[in-house]
């Protein structure tokens, strides 16, 4: 198959300029790396916090791409859509340091490419603000007033008034899920305001401390044991071990991931994304938050402690989700399968909080942040696990490459990116534009091409690489502009939410493809 959407005369090129600084892009080429610096650079010359009464080096999470400036009230665009009618989760007028996770991997990477410390410097400086000031109030008489960062899907740091925000007035719930922290850099930063937040997972998420239990909100009760947030408290858990040596954070992290091990269907190895919730579809039923984010956490959790039950345990579900989920005749996977292992078919939205359920197929392109549909997430951990199966003698899972190439069909079966039909209608009501310009979030442009990327490096097979590499020169064309990455084609911000720090990385994997670095996640 050739490639479907290469633009004439243009390439991409990892060329750099004298003494390892980036060079412009060539007549006729884009140059990746060149992007990227601009764009970082951009985001510490015009992209910090200039509003409020404190000026600090945290990153605003919008600014529009043209005046370079974080709008006090920016245009609703397709927020609502995107973030699932909560516009909290969108920071506006402020900072969110877990939507930047993957921006600040890329800062240190550029760092270590140019030999220019000023990208690392400015990723410290960010994380040590953060660390130090951004924090919810402490008041045990009160619910989600935890002492927790300010930060997440819920909270974020107000830079306009210096002081967390979002969910009810930034009193609201603690909530990280989906995207893989980076706990080691952050941690030699400030080991002690992290160690303080890890123990708070332990403390104030963690429901039951013998069956591991949990809630996606910090206020110790029973609540909604999220696959996609569970992962991220095995993760944190998982990372203090490795950290501090001590034995308790990793029984802490073992006895999280067995909430959801235990409570899998034993003959067919599915696990409902939320097991206390067995009144609600998401208690009955698996989808890809479980194959992808879920493990995804579970096989960095294997990589930072070297413990084989955390990888085993991520390759049951994946296996599991393959043998029951691929539709061969279609050529992609169900979204959303009953533990007995029947998928389910495409139907209507369902009202109310049904609306979220992922019938029929995957949505490849997904519009909403978080929802129950992660098919991108699910393709990088089958490649991901297969790149931590190795037996000690050289040989790998061959199973799981397979399981990875299927996910390769089904992507490829759905270029070029284009808005997902699930929430096509509303995107297209909320946003007219995007009917003109096409295109996907820069968060599912970063996630695809990362994914290719590690597919080229497991197979050798080019056209992976060659669809990676058209994937990104859509991306830079439709996206990057003033310096800037746009969040999506239609839309004139910079959104953090978007996944831009995700996209920024992975066109660095893109830069050194042979190299092996880790994925977009």
């Amino acid at each position: 198959m050739t490639s479907l959407f290469l633009y004439p005369g243009m390439a991409l090129s990892p060329s750099e300029g004298p003494s390892g600084a980036p060079a412009g892009p060539a007549p006729g080429s884009l140059n990746v790396r060149h992007c990227v610096t601009r764009c970082i650079e951009a985001l510490i010359d015009h992209g910090t916090d200039v509003y409020g009464p404190e000026r600090s080096p945290l990153l605003m999470a919008v600014i529009d791409v043209g005046a370079r400036r974080s709008p006090e009230k920016p245009d609703l665009c397709d927020s609502l859509v995107r973030l699932e009618e909560r516009l909290h989760r969108r920071a506006e007028r402020g900072s969110n340091l877990w939507y930047d996770q993957a921006t600040l991997r890329v800062m240190r990477r550029l760092s270590e490419l140019t030999g220019n410390p000023r990208y690392a410097n400015a990723a410290d400086a960010y994380i040590d603000y953060f660390w130090k000031r951004c924090k919810k109030e402490a008041d045990p008489s009160k619910t989600y007033l935890t002492g927790m960062p300010a930060w997440g899907s819920h909270v974020y740091w107000n830079c306009y008034e210096d002081r967390p925000d979002g969910d009810l007035d930034g009193a609201g719930p603690h909530e990280i899920l989906v995207y893989q922290p980076e706990w080691e850099r952050m941690y030699a930063v400030n080991p002690e305001a992290v160690r303080r937040a890890i123990d708070g997972i332990w403390k104030w998420h963690v429901v039951d401390k013998e069956t591991g239990m949990h809630n996606r909100h910090d206020d110790a009760r029973r609540g909604l044991d999220f696959a996609f947030s569970g992962g991220t408290f095995i993760h944190a858990f998982a990372f203090m071990f490795h950290a501090t040596g001590e034995k308790h954070y990793l029984d802490k992290a073992k006895t999280v991931a067995n909430w959801h091990w235990r409570n899998r269907n034993k003959e067919t190895g599915l696990v409902a994304d939320s097991p206390a919730s067995t009144d609600r579809y998401d208690g009955q039923h698996c989808f890809t938050t479980v194959a992808g984010p879920h493990a995804a956490s579970l096989l960095r959790s294997f990589e930072i402690t070297g413990e084989a039950f955390f990888r085993d345990v991520a390759v049951a579900y994946i296996k599991a989700y393959d043998r029951h989920g691929w539709d061969e005749k279609a050529e992609t996977y169900f979204a959303m399968l009953r533990l007995d292992g029947t998928p389910i078919p495409e139907r209507p939205k369902g009202e109310g909080y049904d609306a979220w359920a992922p019938y029929g197929h995957v949505d490849v392109w997904p519009t909403c942040i978080f929802a129950y549909e992660f098919p991108l997430i699910a393709a990088q951990a089958a490649i991901y696990a297969y790149e931590l199966s190795e037996d000690g003698e050289g040989r790998r899972d061959a199973d799981l490459l397979r399981i990875a190439q299927r996910w390769g069909r089904a992507i490829e079966k759905q270029l070029p990116p284009q808005t997902g039909r699930r929430w096509k209608r509303e995107l297209e009501d909320a946003m007219p534009a995007a009917r003109e310009t096409g295109g996907t979030y820069a968060e599912n442009y970063g996630r695809a091409i990362s994914f290719l990327v590690h597919l080229y490096r497991a197979t050798q097979d080019e056209k992976r690489l060659r669809l990676a590499r058209d994937l990104a020169r859509e991306a830079i064309e439709k996206l990057f502009e003033n310096d800037l990455f746009k969040g999506h084609p239609a839309k004139p911000y910079y959104e953090a939410t978007n996944g831009v720090g995700l996209l920024l990385w992975a066109l660095l994997e893109l830069d050194a493809p042979d190299e092996p670095l880790r994925g977009a996640f």
